[in-house]
């Protein structure tokens, strides 16, 4: 498949997914937060906890229009929603399953329990140096290592529980690119607690002189940090042109058993990749056996969608050594296939030991191209409801505050040139 510095989309899946037929649907539930992310995409504009009417409303707009295998609850922080463990409930009367979005500050294990026994799937946790958080009494997070014990109290909380899922995400940056092989190097050493990680690609709208911002109504708007909480000053361009195919060659420089399986695709540029999902099949031990492929992920895909009639999102069922009946049909797992046995051949205990998969997924947000235009996400997962229409989460604050999302007009050649130096920098 791909080498270490490219990737080829011939060489993966295209998920099949599609506005109307997606197994992901986004709630926010609040925009009341209790830790301050750089870059966050929502602002606290007072409108606090969402009614759990409306909620309910819209878990059903997208079990009809999205067609989901899953909801997503996003704010703000929805574990401070005072209804949360009803709309869990109602998700899981729907016959979807449910995940949240959580800093994992306001977490206690009672709480947890209750989330648990209303049908709670999974907890994605954002946990990383971009944070002010509490536990360090506000001050500056120097690197990633630092969290570690945190992230990993959050994890055995929620396998004590009883809750199946426990995904740990983080901001990448110019910055701290450098640190994404310890995070992952981090949930391999402790893939009892923990199933995947995704590393998100910082993005925003650029302050920049010559670049004006404006309604679907045609008027201007101005964007800063006080307008929008994911706009930033020009001259910190350079930190947030960290494309997909760099993390993947970072993470394939460090596991070269990594290997990437399906992909989404860019609005406007076709040799982005705004989804890249891949994996690790490793033990308890840390030995990293390979990866599952292309294959395997379409045979999935393909398989839920004929017997549940939707494609599939955070499964419940752990693959294990099962895995490793695709290396028929997929050519990495006949790899990794090949690599446990002679692991495990050389002391035959080893047979005895469990395998795991560990998902390790790439996003990167919208990008704003040379002539203005924006990249977006193809077939967006991450959709939300707003106003009775669907619309991209990452850019539901343009909407709220502004009555729609943003165009962007190239105005000098100073910004053009830019724009095109950020673009080219980040491929």
């Amino acid at each position: 498949m791909a080498n270490t510095s490219t990737l080829d989309k011939g060489n993966l899946y295209r998920l099949p997914w599609s506005m109307n037929d997606n197994p992901i649907g986004w709630i926010e539930v609040t925009d009341i937060c209790n830790i301050h992310c750089e870059g966050c995409y929502r602002l606290i504009l007072g409108d606090g906890h969402k009614p759990l009417q409306q909620i309910k409303e819209e878990i059903l707009f997208l079990k009809k229009w999205r067609n989901c295998d899953g909801i997503s609850l996003a704010g703000g922080e929805p574990f401070l929603h005072p209804a949360i463990i009803e709309i869990i409930q109602f998700i899981t009367d729907n016959g979807m399953k449910s995940v949240m979005l959580t800093n994992g500050y306001a977490l206690n294990e009672e709480k947890l329990i209750n989330l648990r026994k209303a049908g709670l799937t999974g907890l994605s946790f954002h946990v990383d140096s971009t944070q002010t958080r509490p536990e360090f009494n506000k001050e500056k997070i120097e690197n990633e290592a630092q969290l570690n014990d945190l992230r990993l109290k959050f994890a055995k909380l929620v396998k004590k529980c009883g809750i199946s899922y426990a995904h740990f995400g983080m901001t990448v940056n110019r910055n701290n690119l450098v640190e994404v092989p310890d995070f992952i190097k981090w949930a391999i050493d402790n893939v009892d607690y923990v199933n995947g990680v995704s590393l998100i690609t910082y993005r925003g709208l650029p302050d920049l002189d010559g670049l004006e911002y404006c309604t679907d109504k045609g008027n201007n708007v101005s964007v800063n940090a006080n307008t929008l909480g994911y706009a930033f000053p020009a001259e910190t361009m350079n930190i947030a042109n960290v494309p997909s195919q760099e993390v993947y060659s970072m993470i394939k420089k460090h596991f070269p058993g990594y290997e990437a399986t399906s992909y989404l695709g860019g609005t406007m540029d076709h040799t982005s990749f705004k989804w890249l999902i891949g994996n690790l099949i490793t033990n308890n031990n840390g030995h990293i056996f390979g990866a599952y492929g292309k294959k395997t992920m379409e045979w999935v895909q393909v398989m839920h969608h004929i017997l549940k009639s939707k494609y599939l999102v955070y499964p419940r069922m752990k693959l294990g050594k099962n895995i490793f009946f695709m290396s028929f049909f997929d050519k990495e797992v006949r790899k990794a296939f090949k690599n446990y046995l002679l692991y495990c051949l050389a002391n035959p205990v080893r047979f005895f030991h469990p395998v795991k998969a560990m998902g390790v997924g790439v996003i990167q947000g919208p990008d704003i191209l040379p002539d203005g235009t924006v990249d977006m996400c193809d077939d967006c997962p991450d959709m939300c409801v707003h106003e009775g229409k669907l619309v991209n989460s990452c850019r539901l604050d343009e909407c709220r505050k502004f009555g729609s999302m943003l165009h962007m007009h190239v105005n000098s050649d100073n910004a053009r040139e830019i724009l095109t130096e950020h673009h080219q920098h980040g491929k």
